[in-house]
């Protein structure tokens, strides 16, 4: 079967491994024609997500349409649904990439989400209390990896932040304290079975992941409570397809941060650790096929490599190569994505360390 991706990120890259595995073809659809994913998939389409004849050049190759960025418009998966199915849907996505919307479906449903503001105007921030409490401004849209996302301190800097955005839509966070963040990562298909991989304990540095370790220590009743919360979100969403929610706990206290209408980060130990991995299951859930096994076969933690390495000389920003054999161990694998021009604060590719018995 031929599956339409929208999105040539890591993500895709490591997507498209799964389906030549299980014989399916991939047909990638993006702006940067040296994106990870072009250099797998078995057809390329370079051009914008919104041009309606790049859109039927996409459609006229593709069975089925899966997406590996939640930042793909609705109407472009709206569009597409008229060829085949599309796995998320554009309404589930949509939900994902707007903080606003994301916290609204989530507190409608009765599940807690860290206390926020809606800031769409200099007159919503007006309404605010004078004395704000340390708080987070985030976009509404677009934010990953840290981006997007401001600290604030007092109305005035507020204010300040909100204009050198040029007022785009914002939430307006309540800085709490973390004792953990967690992630969990679901799978649904178009019949309604639902499958669970174990929860993942998460490490973040400058706003950007670091290390993921599956499965996290946590207490069952923490445990109970992200099953719960997470189940009740996936069903109620109608999802089909893989989903990571985001948690924060604070004390005993269990907040949803937010939803990834994709594979995650934080599930990159499943290629190795899990009879059948998170973009296995993306594959899988596209084409119709059965629901894979999420059972974790030994505990994994996987480690972002980020562009950082690359500079040995921060201040000369002198590129050197890392020695990737200081990294080879016994159960430690490792995926680089293919990028050509490293960065500081850039994903090149992680590790993957088995903890087996």
């Amino acid at each position: 079967m031929n599956i339409g991706l929208l999105g040539g990120g890591q993500l895709g890259l490591m997507m498209i491994e799964a389906a030549h595995k299980l014989k399916h073809k991939v047909i990638v659809l993006d702006k940067d024609k040296n994106c990870c994913a072009s250099k797998k998939c078995d057809s390329f389409i370079s051009g914008d997500y919104k041009n309606r004849k790049t859109l039927e050049l996409l459609a006229n190759q593709s069975d089925t349409f899966t997406v590996e960025t939640e930042n793909i418009p609705v109407e472009t998966l709206n569009f597409l649904s008229n060829f085949g199915p599309v796995r998320p849907s554009g309404n589930c996505v949509s939900i994902c990439q707007n903080r606003i919307k994301e916290k609204a479906f989530i507190s409608s449903i009765g599940i807690p989400v860290v206390p926020h503001y809606k800031i769409k105007s200099v007159s919503d921030i007006k309404k605010l209390p004078n004395k704000l409490p340390p708080s987070i401004l985030k976009t509404a849209k677009s934010g990953y990896d840290g981006k997007g996302q401001f600290n604030i301190k007092t109305k005035q800097n507020l204010i300040d932040v909100f204009d050198e955005l040029g007022s785009l839509p914002c939430v307006l966070e309540k800085k709490i304290n973390l004792t953990k963040e967690l992630s969990i990562i679901l799978v649904r298909d178009s019949s309604g079975n639902v499958a669970n991989y174990p929860i993942a304990e998460n490490q973040h540095k400058d706003g950007i992941l670091d290390t993921s370790t599956m499965p996290g220590d946590v207490a069952r009743e923490i445990k109970d409570q992200v099953y719960l919360y997470a189940l009740t979100i996936i069903q109620r969403m109608n999802y089909c397809g893989v989903l990571c929610i985001e948690f924060f706990l604070s004390e005993d206290q269990l907040f949803v941060n937010e939803l990834a209408p994709r594979p995650h980060n934080s599930g990159h130990q499943t290629i190795e650790a899990s009879l059948c991995s998170q973009f296995e299951q993306q594959v899988r859930i596209s084409t119709s096929m059965p629901l894979g096994s999420t059972v974790l076969r030994c505990p994994a933690r996987t480690k972002n490599l980020m562009g950082d390495l690359w500079f040995k000389d921060l201040d000369n920003k002198k590129i050197v190569e890392p020695n990737w054999n200081l990294y080879k161990k016994s159960g430690v694998t490792i995926h680089l994505y293919g990028k050509t021009i490293p960065r500081i604060g850039r994903k090149m590719g992680h590790l993957t360390e088995l903890f087996l018995k």
